[in-house]
């Protein structure tokens, strides 16, 4: 809490600009003194509980069915299309209300989202890193079964992909106009289609408000960092004498991002996996231990191995230039090896300061990203109403990339000839009387500078529709809309492999002159004139021009677009003995186009990281569904009620690009069925085939070259390796099977408020498309000796890896089980007092996928698995204007990764290959604290001052290894704060 004050202080000033800008814009001049006043209120509450809070809800929502609490609007169940009062749905559905984005201050839908058990936040600015892809997008990840199987919805209508995968960024919608937000955490493909295996996330618009919201905010962390500016407005209005209404809102929000891995003490202390072969020196294959340096390479160049006249390499360690590198002038220094140093790491000795695996990487990217959202509808007779709505979205987000690292010797490392001018000349010594004809250099490349990316992502959408009554209970809708997606990608000091590898190889010219071998042999066909010699051996020896020449900016421009529509009728058919049957239909057609434009050096692979390859194509879809629901008993001696529910879908797919296409049908269904014995008890079970089919960028994307690190068993050594990653034309749909059962218990009387759920869950997936993990397909083939894997892998003359290829295949089976509870309790306090509580927590029993036989990722708590157990607990209570609030939040404790062995697990042993010193996580439990206070509230208008505080503690993540510590669970930032103010009039 030593920091508190400093950064209470800075607070302080950002929300005095704030408050003022505020009252110049919202606040009448009578107002302002009280307003004043009351942010220094709100400031010294802060003050007393050390901190600004989480705000805990008071909200519409649903427990995993669709029961109302008492009091709140009716809201429209997404698990069912169909519209029956009294049907219920039998698929578990949570309801996230806009009063919990509200109190948790969240800039954005996807923040919020991530709160919740069952989403597994794999894509945020906290897990982007280096990697430039969609940065600053918040991608939801239903289950942890991949973002590709998470369908999101907009009004229960589909929204024009933010990616290649198809998948939507949740950063596009005014967060204002969300009115709540619904998660069917279950297949749901025979009522939405192809992509809903682990649910699908509904996004209920505001389309009937009126009058003004707004909002504004400032964060910061504790380190001073992270600075966080956002302002929203959203307004709705009726003209026509009520029959037209129109509704806007837009918001803008900025994070500039906070430090690098050295800013925050767990990542400062250099924790790494140093891999080395099993039992030697009594030590297992992989250890987690801290200072962890690179033990091959280093900013100004390390020798690492020599080579003779014939070619063959000797590591230098030993040898008459063993612990020689060059100092930032090019000038020979003594490099300390530190204790078990592979092919890459060491522990200790040369190199701190310089984080083992990505240098520096920012813990949180900086984004910026602004949206707007216009939606008209008009009445124009009482059976046929019209709507139109637009929007627009702009998201840019900036990675801090790595440098080249060329890994020394057993890797290929650069090789610097005995005749390069460039070579001291007591080096040069050493090697004539060794006879030494060449040098292998480990080169971390610093002085020429990260590999920074910025990723910009334009959407804009347009759709129109209309619905009406054509009596006796039956209505229709039908829509049409149309949406782009513009994506542009840069990437600056990236190598181009091959001019880089032309630059480094210099001679001198009969005058002494240094230049590229290329231009000075006797071939003439290899020259190249642009070529400029490029002096490794240091920081600051290389010219700009040769700079210029080897380095590059990688650009790509992508354009996804859909076209689709619908058109659906539902109504009651007739009536059972129970009551009317529920029954809805309709036809459903998109397309999909992906076009993907880049530099001609990124097309033939050229760049060091980070390439992207030209690709085109289209999928087209053309489907009809049909869903019924069946009312089997009512108020009768067996209970109070039981109903059936069933649905079906057929769907016809095309996909084409140039050179060939392919086509498929699929087939999903759902059956479900409710029922209370007793008003306060519901049981429920659905099971249902739900698919994926496969999207434009495991279609069309031509194979991809890319850089990592991997551990090789036949070696017993890490090394860099190049991979391949591509797609597939003829994929086929995935095909899931999933079971959900449970129970929901709402009881009367004393216990009236209380509410509990229980649901069971069990997903099977056939055919899943994936990319076998490069690690994976490493180990198969070194332990098995696969033929179909092992054509994967590809090594150089020394057996050491070079290439992997990952392509897209139907090749994986995944299940994955578990539960999913939520408890609930509200009571009024007073006339203007409440509290209220609610827990969630997701328990995982299986996480199977076929690629790795034996390997259960359930309470793996790595980047691959997911914990045990995810609790969310929000308790809430408001007395008079003021509002406290506080949240906990749990991950179990877990292994560190499922596929090695140690200590704590049967069958360890040193010599095993996959064995560990330790393959055990803690738990974490976070702590969010919030205030509320209302200083105007008088029905009609409303100004509230809010503040929070995140992670309360301070608490760091687990020790894992590598430089963001796993943030897809974990926050890797530490204890921050946001404040401001919001109305409403």
């Amino acid at each position: 809490m030593r920091r508190l004050g400093a950064h209470f202080q800075k607070f302080l000033k950002k929300i005095n600009s704030l408050g003022r800008c505020y009252m110049r814009v919202f606040v009448s001049d009578e107002r302002k003194t009280a307003l004043k006043h009351t942010l220094l209120f709100s400031a010294a509450l802060f003050g007393a509980f050390s901190g600004p809070a989480y705000a805990q809800d008071v909200e519409p929502e649903i427990v995993n069915n669709d029961t109302v609490m008492s009091g709140d609007p009716a809201i429209v169940v997404t698990g069912t299309r169909l519209e029956a009062s009294g049907f219920n749905a039998p698929s578990p559905v949570t309801v996230m209300g806009a009063d919990r984005i509200a109190k948790t201050a969240s800039p954005t839908v996807g923040e919020a989202l991530a709160q919740l058990p069952s989403f597994r936040p794999s894509s945020t600015p906290n897990t982007q890193n280096i990697f430039p892809g969609n940065a600053g997008a918040r991608i939801s990840d239903l289950r942890g079964l991949g973002p590709a199987r998470t369908l999101v919805l907009v009004d229960s209508r589909r929204f024009t992909p933010s990616t290649s995968a198809g998948t939507i960024d949740l950063n596009l919608i005014p967060t204002l106009l969300i009115k709540s937000t619904e998660i069917v955490t279950g297949g749901a493909s025979a009522a939405y289609g192809s992509d809903a295996v682990s649910g699908v996330i509904n996004l209920r618009l505001d389309t009937e408000l009126e009058g003004i919201k707004s909002a504004a905010g400032y964060g910061v962390t504790d380190r001073g960092d992270g600075d966080e500016y956002f302002v929203q407005l959203a307004g709705g209005t009726n003209f026509a004498d009520g029959r037209g209404h129109l509704v806007i809102g837009g918001e803008y929000n900025k994070n500039e991002g906070t430090g690098g891995c050295y800013t925050r003490e767990f990542c400062g202390n250099e924790i790494g996996d140093l891999t080395g072969a099993p039992g030697f020196d009594g030590r297992p294959a992989h250890n987690i231990t801290t200072g962890i340096r690179p033990a091959t390479l280093t900013p100004g160049g390390l020798i690492t191995a020599t080579i003779d006249a014939a070619g063959n390499r000797t590591a230098a360690r030993g040898g008459v230039l063993g612990g020689v590198q060059f100092a930032a002038d090019g000038s020979p220094t003594e490099f300390t090896y530190g204790e078990y140093a592979n092919a890459l790491f060491q522990k200790g000795g040369s190199g701190a300061g310089l984080n083992a695996f990505f240098n520096d990487p920012l813990l949180s990217i900086p984004v910026e990203r602004y949206n707007g959202l216009a939606h008209l509808s008009y009445e124009f007779s009482p059976s046929l109403s019209g709507f139109i709505e637009g929007s627009y979205g702009h998201v840019k987000g900036e990675t801090r990339g790595p440098e080249i690292r060329d890994g020394g010797f057993p890797g290929r490392g650069s090789v610097i000839g005995i005749d390069n001018p460039f070579l001291p000349d007591s080096v040069r010594d050493i090697m004539e009387e060794n006879d030494i004809a060449g040098l292998t250099i480990g080169k971390l490349g610093t002085s020429f500078g990260n590999m920074d990316s910025t990723s910009t992502r334009d959407t804009y959408r347009v759709l129109a529709g209309l619905d009406g009554d054509i009596g006796g209970g039956w209505s229709w809708d039908a829509h049409m809309q149309y949406g782009q997606t513009d994506y542009s990608q840069s990437t600056i000091n990236n190598r181009i492999s091959a001019r880089y590898a032309k630059a480094i190889d210099v001679v001198a010219n009969g005058d002494g002159t240094p230049v590229c071998r290329v231009n000075a042999d006797s071939d003439p066909s290899n020259d190249d004139p642009a070529c400029v010699p490029l002096n490794i051996l240091g920081e600051t020896t290389y010219s700009d021009a040769a700079k210029a020449y080897a380095f590059g900016t990688s650009m790509q421009d992508n354009k996804y677009t859909q076209l689709a529509g619908a058109a659906n009728i539902q109504g009651m058919p007739f009536d059972t003995w129970a009551g009317p049957v529920a029954f809805a239909a309709g036809v459903e057609a998109r397309r999909n186009t992906l076009d993907i434009e880049v530099d001609p050096i990124s097309a033939s692979n050229g760049f060091y990281v980070f390439n992207q390859t030209p690709s085109s194509g289209d999928t087209s879809v053309v489907e009809g569904y049909a869903e019924v629901g069946v009312p089997l008993m009512r108020d009768g001696p067996l209970g109070s009620s039981l109903e059936l529910n069933g649905a079906i879908r057929q769907a016809h797919y095309k996909n084409t690009n140039a050179n060939s296409d392919s086509t498929f049908n699929a087939t999903t269904w759902k059956i479900g069925l409710t029922y209370e014995p007793v008003e306060w008890l519901m049981l429920r079970a659905t099971q249902s085939r739900d698919i994926r089919a496969p999207n434009t960028a495991e279609l069309f994307t031509t194979p991809v070259g890319g850089v990592g690190a991997f551990y090789d068993s036949v070696t017993g050594s890490e090394i860099f390796a190049k991979t391949l990653t591509g797609g597939n034309i003829n994929l086929k749909p995935e095909k899931a099977k999933t079971f959900t059962a449970g129970v929901t218990i709402q009881p009367e009387g004393g216990l009236r408020g209380l509410r509990f759920s229980v649901d069971y869950y069990k997903i099977k997936i056939d055919n899943a498309i994936s990319t076998l993990p490069v690690q994976v397909i490493i180990n198969t083939c070194n332990d098995t000796g696969a033929e179909d894997i092992c054509a994967l892998v590809t090594r150089n003359a020394d057996g050491y890896l070079d290439t992997i290829s990952a392509l897209y295949l139907n090749l994986n089976k995944q299940e994955l089980s578990g539960l999913d509870i939520e408890t609930s309790y509200s009571r009024a306090l007073g006339s203007d007092s409440s509290f209220d509580l609610r827990i969630l927590a997701s328990k995982t029993f299986d996480f199977t996928n076929s690629a790795q036989p034996g390997i259960d990722r359930a309470g793996d708590n790595g980047a691959s698995g997911i914990p045990n157990w995810v609790v969310d607990a929000f308790a809430s209570v408001e007395f008079g204007p003021v509002g406290l609030n506080l949240q906990g939040r749990l991950i179990s404790a877990g292994k560190y990764d499922a596929t090695l062995i140690g200590p704590e697990d049967e069958g360890y042993s040193i010599d095993l290959p996959n064995s560990i010193n330790t393959n055990r996580v803690p738990a974490r439990f976070y702590t969010n604290l919030g205030v509320t206070y209302d200083l105007i509230d008088n029905g009609v208008r409303k100004v509230e001052l809010f503040a929070n505080v995140y992670n309360l503690f301070d608490v760091m993540p687990p020790p894992y290894w590598n430089g963001n510590n796993n943030a897809v669970y974990y926050d890797n930032v530490g204890r921050r704060y946001r404040m401001g103010v919001r109305s409403n009039f």
